[in-house]
């Protein structure tokens, strides 16, 4: 696996973030991440924060405020992966999109479901997991929405 960086967007309605929801039958878990994909090279990562929103739900997104930057050293399939996680709030403009329960998006090639979800949903259970690794503590902990650092979470 190569190193890649990576803008996320984390958009919220009453409580419950808008998460991309896949199983992953490598590691046995539904995985929820937000909505975002990798950064293309000469690109930074706010604008690819509202491009990949725009291809993968077809929404556009209000003013992203970067709230936190990820180092993710992680092992997968017997590999090492590496990431750089940008991660981003931000409402959609079209208010429809929160009325929804389930967004389709697609990410390259593959569809994928968008769900409205609680992280205690995710925290309690042991079948589903948050990625980026650290991304839940940086949720569920008080933080002011400024970037106050980059948080290094090596898994391997």
């Amino acid at each position: 696996m190569k190193y890649r960086a990576v803008a996320l967007c984390m958009i919220k309605r009453d409580g419950h973030y808008l998460l991309a929801e896949h199983y992953d039958e490598v590691m046995g878990l539904t995985l929820y991440r937000p909505v975002g994909g990798t950064i293309e090279y000469g690109e930074d990562s706010r604008k690819t924060v509202i491009r990949e929103v725009k291809e993968e739900i077809d929404a556009d997104i209000s003013e992203p405020k970067l709230v936190a930057v990820i180092e993710n050293i992680y092992s997968y399939d017997d590999e090492i992966g590496h990431d750089i996680n940008f991660i981003y709030e931000a409402d959609i403009i079209d208010k429809a999109y929160y009325e929804r329960e389930l967004i389709k998006g697609i990410e390259g090639e593959e569809s994928y479901n968008a769900i409205w979800i609680e992280l205690s949903s995710i925290k309690n259970d042991a079948s589903k997991k948050l990625v980026p690794d650290g991304l839940m503590k940086i949720l569920t902990e008080e933080h002011d929405s400024k970037l106050s650092e980059v948080i290094h979470y090596r898994s391997t």
